[in-house]
């Protein structure tokens, strides 16, 4: 009976010295502490703690509002906080960096936002400077997500991609506002970046979208307001495919520079200092375009007519 009771206390402190291993799903929350295995009874307090704690394509969520703070992700998650009005304040920093090295234990390389306001204002200085330096960067993976999330107030880009390898970005029902540099700023070099926008909103940055290099990207639904440009392409395999886009209230409206591509289809140019710019580029209309209420409306470098 003494040696059944000792095996059992060895047993009992083994497996109380054993590591904790990586969740499927983890959970934040604003009373939460890092300390803690983040689970939903025993949550940690900021992304960062979690996704230590959190497996290759598991998901966090949030439990309460609460500001999460900025997070590196190394590795495809999901970060989840629909309805819970959660929030990343990045002053001083990026707000999510995406930077997931290539491994076999990891062959997707994906990541997905959903549901976070993420705000660049600054926490020192002048009382709301933006000191905040990007939304969300993407420098290596495959493929970033994001969903019903609002990006402002950041000192450079909204959301950058600017990967030497192939990279996927979707935006769907999103708002970025108020950055100092491009609302979207997207850069292909030996791979090329494939961008795809719907219910997108985008105003008061210096160009709400730029792309150079190899960059493939098509806009559904998209409202760019008060930018300095509206979109601005520049590139020899760079191309912007843009159906139902309103832009107003900008400098330039489009712009495509030195052999870059911008086509256009039941979209709306209006009330900018200059609707159209092919400067070294080409601006196609495909179809049921209206280009009218600008200081000067320019004109598109062809007219492709409806099949």
């Amino acid at each position: 009976m003494i040696r059944l009771v000792g095996c059992a206390a060895a047993l009992t402190l083994s497996l109380g010295a054993a590591p904790a291993q990586a969740q499927t799903r983890t959970f934040v929350s604003g009373n939460g502490d890092d300390a803690n295995p983040c689970s939903r009874t025993l949550p940690c307090a900021t992304f960062a703690g979690a996704l230590s704690r959190t497996a290759i394509n598991g998901e966090i969520n949030c439990l309460d509002p609460a500001g999460y703070g900025a997070v590196t992700i190394t590795k495809s998650i999901t970060i989840d906080c629909t309805g819970k009005y959660a929030s990343i304040l990045a002053g001083g920093v990026t707000g999510i960096t995406v930077n997931i090295p290539v491994s076999a234990n990891d062959p997707h390389r994906s990541v997905r936002i959903r549901g976070l306001s993420i705000n660049g204002t600054g926490a020192s200085g002048t009382a709301g400077t933006r000191t905040g330096l990007v939304g969300i960067r993407a420098t290596a993976g495959t493929s970033l997500f994001v969903e019903d999330t609002v990006i402002g107030d950041f000192s450079q880009q909204g959301i950058q991609v600017q990967t030497s390898a192939a990279f996927n970005l979707s935006l769907d029902r999103v708002v970025i506002r108020n950055t100092n540099s491009s609302g979207v700023a997207l850069s292909g070099s030996a791979g090329q970046v494939v961008a795809s926008f719907n219910k997108v909103r985008i105003s008061r940055t210096s160009t709400a979208l730029s792309v150079s290099g190899s960059v493939r990207a098509n806009l559904r639904n998209v409202t760019m307001a008060h930018n300095t440009t509206g979109i601005a392409s520049s590139g020899l395999n760079n191309i912007v495919n843009a159906e139902n886009v309103m832009v107003s209230f900008a400098t330039t409206g489009l712009q495509s520079n030195a052999t870059g591509t911008i086509r256009v289809a039941n979209s709306v140019i209006t009330q900018n200092v200059t609707g159209l710019n092919p400067n070294g580029g080409t601006i196609i209309s495909m179809s049921n375009n209206s280009v009218t209420g600008n200081t000067a409306d320019g004109a598109f470098s062809s007219t492709t007519p409806q099949q």
